[in-house]
């Protein structure tokens, strides 16, 4: 298995060349190595480009959230970050 930072330099390479599904399939992985990494996040939330990936991006974050409790101050912050940036972009759509 890669790397954390070896998968969101290929995630942020796959968005810089438009290829999303590929970035998306990398940044799940990343995310299921490290739940709270605020730069997967923002990277996926700058690949969604309409309000129903971003709806289903919100979707996908709860679940993640659920299933990986780890410290829930610092989870629960993060995450309260992470759908406060979402919710950004969706507005900005």
């Amino acid at each position: 298995m890669p790397k954390l930072w070896e998968l969101l330099d290929e995630a942020y390479e796959c968005i810089g060349d438009s290829r999303y599904d590929e970035a998306q399939s990398i940044l799940r992985m990343a995310l299921s190595v490290d739940p709270q990494n605020v730069d997967a996040w923002n990277a996926y939330i700058q690949i969604c480009e309409t309000p129903g990936e971003l709806e289903q991006l919100r979707q996908y974050i709860h679940n993640v959230w659920k299933k990986h409790v780890r410290g829930n101050d610092y989870l629960f912050a993060t995450q309260r970050f992470v759908l406060q940036r979402l919710d950004e972009k969706l507005n900005s759509l």
